[in-house]
């Protein structure tokens, strides 16, 4: 890798590592993704990207993107795969990047710790990811067939009187007993 692009990508480490957090295996990963995705669909006006999955990567895509979850331009699939495709918006053809288990046994550390077959440093795994820098991925050309995304309309839950969207019925998830993640503590 050209000390330029090192550069380039050490500003997405040092945000990416803000952001996330910490600096993971995962995120240095995406990465080198995310880099290697956008080298090979080329400049694009308005892209989109599908990450699939809910783990580290979608935190590389938002720092180096212009798609977030919060707005829309990134879909995430809880698939638990390593993989993201990267796409223009208005034609819909793009480049899916994927972590290649096959590549990625040339690095024992890297290997063993995404199968997670047993203890390793998280500094040995990194170690590998820079030195492996794309090597590890493999990609492939793709047309996207997602629905169109589309704001639908909006219902007020006539037992909470909170507004959710209509196409969840006439109550909203919780009220309707799909979906509980909390409890209202009374004082």
């Amino acid at each position: 890798m050209s000390g330029s692009r090192k550069k380039h990508l050490q500003v997405y480490f040092e945000r990416g590592s803000q952001f996330h957090g910490h600096l993971s295996p995962g995120l240095a990963i995406g990465i080198f993704m995310v880099d290697l995705a956008q080298d090979i669909l080329g400049p694009r006006e308005l892209v989109d990207t599908v990450v699939e999955t809910k783990l580290c990567l979608p935190d590389a895509a938002q720092i180096m993107t212009p798609c977030t979850y919060g707005n829309g331009w990134m879909t995430v699939k809880d698939w638990g795969k390593f993989a993201l495709t990267l796409y223009d918006k208005e034609k819909l053809d793009g480049v899916r990047v994927y972590l290649d288990m096959e590549k990625a046994k040339n690095y024992p550390h890297l290997y063993q710790w995404y199968l997670r077959l047993d203890q390793v440093k998280t500094e040995e795994v990194l170690s590998e990811i820079m030195e492996a820098e794309r090597a590890i991925f493999s990609w492939e050309k793709v047309r996207v067939k997602l629905p169109p995304k589309e704001k639908g309309l909006v219902s007020i839950c006539p037992s909470c009187g909170e507004a959710h969207p209509a196409s969840d019925g006439e109550l909203c998830p919780r009220c309707g007993g799909k979906d509980d993640y909390y409890q209202v503590i009374t004082l």
